[in-house]
């Protein structure tokens, strides 16, 4: 029988549009979009539609769109770009970020750059007190995710870009685990910069977007990481991944259609998950399931039990015991850290993320799955 996969805030299947664009692209689009010919004006052509599909998502310019490999680098470069030699040496970000946004910072305190990192409550969440009280004369950047991809908290991330707009101070948000379930606006948000993935959105991965508001590219340019041939308007040398992006445009194409619809599915599957397991083991919530949270994810904690061995025996479902990138650390988790569950908690901790193919007959095969590993191992261990 195959894996239940339930782990789509580390990855998602692509959708069967992408794999289509994708095909047509590889075999038609395979020319260099630089290039003055017709077969490179064409891939030229497709590159721009898919680009134009990203700004319209979210409330962008296309000229305020940059591709990247992904939000890794869309993060070191919003955040590194940003943040330049100079008077202004300050950053402010928080406690729950994901790692290329926190080792980011800590690479420019190395560099000699001051940076406040804020702590949560205990839903993960910081406040827009919480900036405006942080920010000096000199902080150059606040950077602040829009959903913790651990714990499904959203931040308040317009009521905090009300704070740096006026104190003429530019905000970055990772997206990367919200776009594909909350609607993103820029302008709403009061964002300069945005990341995301193409690959949480059920698209390709080695592909991303850098939104980088106009506004701020006229006052301070960004810095690229890479230079080179001048690609996406200077900001990221590097021959275009045409058939990625072409891959990207088709995800957003289907997001922004269904996305709405597809949030409240998935809410629904998550109560059912949680209801199912709850008549057959007990467990700790570690994330809300109400407004502030994202709808199809949540982090719960098993008493006693040792969630890493738990996920090795329970070969049914796919599912992480925290952030994928710092899976093979084996260390805590640092955003239930943050939020103040003890270790014992965190190590019994999993989080389990539904997606778009998750169907309702998953969602029980899970958590009877899940509870029956939890029973064995406590009955082994007594």
């Amino acid at each position: 029988m195959a894996t239940i996969y339930l782990d789509h805030q580390a990855t998602t299947p692509p959708d069967p549009a992408v794999v289509e664009a994708m095909t047509f692209a590889a075999t038609h689009c395979y020319a260099n979009p630089a290039s003055p010919h017709a077969a490179g004006i064409r891939a030229f052509r497709e590159v721009e539609r898919a680009r134009g599909a990203v700004a319209r998502l979210i409330g962008a310019a296309r000229s305020e769109i940059c591709f990247t490999s992904g939000a890794t680098e869309g993060n070191n470069l919003a955040i590194k770009g940003v943040v330049t030699p100079g008077e202004r040496r300050h950053v402010v970000t928080t406690a729950v970020e994901h790692k290329s946004v926190l080792d980011s910072c800590r690479s420019l305190r190395a560099g000699g750059h001051e940076v406040t990192v804020l702590p949560v409550d205990a839903e993960g969440r910081v406040s827009a007190h919480q900036v405006a009280a942080a920010l000096r004369p000199d902080t150059a950047l606040v950077s602040v995710m829009l959903a913790n991809n651990e714990i499904s908290t959203v931040q308040p991330v317009a009521e905090i870009g009300a704070v740096t707009r006026a104190a003429g101070v530019p905000l970055h948000c990772d997206a990367t685990q919200g776009v594909g379930s909350l609607p993103v606006d820029v302008r709403a948000l009061g964002v300069d910069l945005l990341t995301f993935s193409g690959h949480k959105i059920y698209g390709p991965k080695g592909v991303g977007v850098l939104y980088v508001s106009n506004d701020l590219s006229d006052r301070a340019p960004l810095a690229p990481l890479l230079h080179g041939g001048g690609q996406e308007r200077g900001l990221r040398a590097g021959t275009v991944n045409t058939t990625a992006v072409i891959g990207l445009g088709a995800a957003v194409g289907v997001l922004a259609e269904h996305r709405a619809e597809e949030s409240v599915r998935l809410a629904g599957l998550r109560e059912q998950f949680l209801s199912t397991l709850a008549e057959l083991v007990p467990y700790e919530l570690n994330s809300g399931t109400g407004p502030g949270f994202l709808p199809h994810a949540v982090s719960l904690s098993f008493e006693g039990a040792d969630a890493q061995q738990l996920l090795l025996e329970v070969t049914e479902i796919a599912v992480s015991t925290g952030s994928a990138c710092n899976s093979a650390a084996q260390e805590p988790s640092h955003v239930l850290t943050a939020a103040g569950l003890s270790p014992e908690r965190i190590r019994g901790s999993i989080r389990v993320g539904l997606g778009r193919f998750t169907t309702e007959e998953d969602v029980v095969r899970a958590a009877r799955a899940l509870a029956a590993g939890v029973t064995s191992r406590a009955v082994g261990a007594a």
